[in-house]
């Protein structure tokens, strides 16, 4: 191919008639992507290069990054789960996801916080602390740590426990874990976080978790065990997060009792006190539990 190419070039490379949409390109697209897994020419003479080269110029793609590019290609040509359930360009799936992420987090905030308020009216006993196991984590039976929390807690007589694992490598899949998680966070079900040291990095850098800096003689752990976080306090115009001073947020109890006698699989076990914690008293008795 020529270094120029016009749209009617870029119609007759992709098959398309002069009335194709951009989601016609779109789908012919990805069609052809996942038909040059298996070849590097078609029968055409025809590359993926060309292929990729007709589409930005269709649907008016001036820069090519082609990191970017391909990147786009291995996403179309194997598509998240969500992607082949709803039968739609991974791409469109991505972009949709990013625009309206901010929506769709204040809309499930609302249907979660909906949900906990009916949940409360019916005829159930209602949770009296709150654990939430999050990040790359996992257990089995989960029964177990209910018990040991009530042994740690006297009084304490209908604990939450939650796993909500982020272990898959879908982002629709972790996506959907952290939207999940901070709606959680908004409802004020939350007590007590038991994350990996990943998981609890983010969150603590937006501001999720109790600066422990203030209540450190309270605590007596040793230095090694406290884990410093930072949140974001703010964006350069570049969009990049403007970092707060250094505060501890978390203690390390990787090697506890609870974490190893409970089968609890995670590789680095950080405890924090959610900000918004309505039984701060319940929350430092069970961290101070985890001492020993």
């Amino acid at each position: 191919m020529t270094d120029q190419m016009n749209r009617k070039q870029a119609l007759e490379i992709l098959e398309l008639s002069p009335e194709a949409t951009t989601d016609d390109v779109s789908k012919r697209y990805g069609i052809l992507t996942r038909k040059f897994r298996d070849i590097k020419t078609d029968d055409r003479g025809y590359t993926i290069t060309d292929i990729t080269r007709a589409y930005n110029l269709l649907m008016g793609i001036t820069y090519i990054d082609k990191q970017e590019q391909e990147r786009q290609k291995k996403l179309r040509e194997n598509p998240p789960f969500l992607a082949r359930i709803l039968k739609v360009d991974p791409i469109k799936l991505e972009n949709f996801f990013n625009y309206y992420s901010l929506h769709m987090l204040v809309g499930l905030i609302a249907i979660v916080i909906t949900f906990f308020s009916i949940r409360s009216c019916v005829n159930q006993i209602p949770a009296d602390f709150s654990i939430i196991f999050h990040g790359r984590v996992f257990c089995e039976d989960q029964v177990p740590v209910e018990n040991d929390v009530k042994e740690r807690l006297p009084g304490i007589e209908a604990p939450s426990i939650q796993f909500l694992s982020s272990v898959s490598e879908d982002p629709q899949y972790q996506y959907a874990t952290q939207m999940k998680f901070v709606a959680m966070i908004a409802a004020q079900e939350l007590d007590v976080a038991i994350m990996d040291k990943e998981t609890f990095e983010f969150y603590a850098g937006q501001g999720v978790f109790l600066p422990l800096d203030d209540i450190l003689d309270k605590l007596g752990f040793p230095e090694e065990r406290y884990v410093i976080g930072q949140e974001n306090i703010g964006e350069t115009e570049n969009m990049q997060p403007i970092k707060g001073p250094e505060q501890i947020f978390g203690i390390d109890i990787t090697d506890n009792s609870f974490i190893n006698d409970n089968k609890i699989y995670i590789e680095e076990a950080i405890v924090a006190i959610v900000r918004n914690t309505q039984k701060m008293d319940r929350a430092m008795e069970l961290v101070l539990s985890f001492k020993n």
